[in-house]
C-alpha cells in the first residue's frame, strides 16, 4: 500500500519533545520498511553537524541544509528514493521552505517538521505559524513550566538578547506558563492580578 501523503507539524516550547517526537515518528515508518530522511538546520550546531539530537541524547543521523538556502535539500540524492522526510528546528529555515515542502507533498512525499511555534517574547514564527495553517495534521506539545509545574507556554531567554534567533539551551532558556509569563512580563501593567 502506497504511503499517503501528509504534512504533520509538531509544535510548542523548548523542552516540550518536539525532536523527540520527530524521531519517534521516523521510527515508526523505519520499522514498517519506509524509507526516511532526517534534515537539520545547519547552524544548528549545539549537540552534533550531523545528527538530530534531542535535549536528553537521543540521536539519530541528519542531512544539515543552509537555512537561507533550503533548495539545497532538493539536491540531495536520496530525496527521490526517500518516502519520509523529518525536519527538524524549521523555524529556522528561510519562508522558501514552504515552497520545498509543498514542491515534496507533490511529490507524494510524507512530511514531518519540528520546530517552535512562538519566540522568546511569546511572538509567532511567521513560517511555522504559516506551515501550521497548510498541514494535514498539528501536534501542540508542551514542557512543564519552571514556576508553577502547569503546561508551559512560552519559552523565554534568561538574558537580554533581542534578536529573534539565537541558539541556547537551559543555560538560555526556561519554559513557562501564560500566566507565569504575564506575571513575569507585566507586573501587573493591565492594572489587575493575572493569578
Amino acid at each position: 500500500m502506497k504511503l499517503e501523503r501528509r504534512l504533520v507539524i509538531n509544535t510548542g516550547g523548548m523542552f516540550s519533545g518536539k525532536s523527540t517526537e520527530l524521531q519517534r515518528q521516523g521510527e515508526r515508518h523505519e520499522l514498517r520498511g519506509h524509507s526516511v530522511l532526517y534534515v537539520k538546520p545547519a547552524m544548528d550546531t549545539r549537540y552534533s553537524e550531523n545528527e538530530l539530537v534531542t535535549h536528553d541524547g537521543q540521536k539519530v543521523k541528519a542531512v544539515s541544509v543552509d537555512t537561507k538556502k533550503p533548495d539545497e535539500l532538493l539536491f540531495i540524492i536520496r530525496i527521490m528514493q526517500t518516502e519520509v522526510i523529518c525536519i527538524d528546528e524549521i523555524q529556522f529555515f528561510d519562508l522558501h521552505m514552504i515552497e520545498i515542502i509543498d514542491g515534496l507533498l507533490k511529490l507524494g512525499k510524507r512530511i514531518y517538521c519540528s520546530g517552535l511555534d512562538l519566540d522568546f517574547e511569546g511572538k509567532p514564527f511567521e513560517i511555522t505559524a504559516l506551515l501550521m495553517a497548510k498541514a494535514d495534521e498539528v501536534k501542540k506539545l508542551h514542557a512543564v513550566c519552571d514556576n508553577c509545574g502547569n503546561d508551559a507556554w512560552v519559552s523565554p531567554r534568561k538574558t537580554d538578547d533581542k534578536e529573534q534567533v539565537k541558539l541556547g539551551e537551559k543555560e538560555s532558556y526556561y519554559p513557562l506558563c501564560r500566566t507565569c509569563f504575564y506575571n513575569e512580563q507585566y507586573n501587573g501593567f493591565w492594572g489587575f492580578d493575572n493569578e
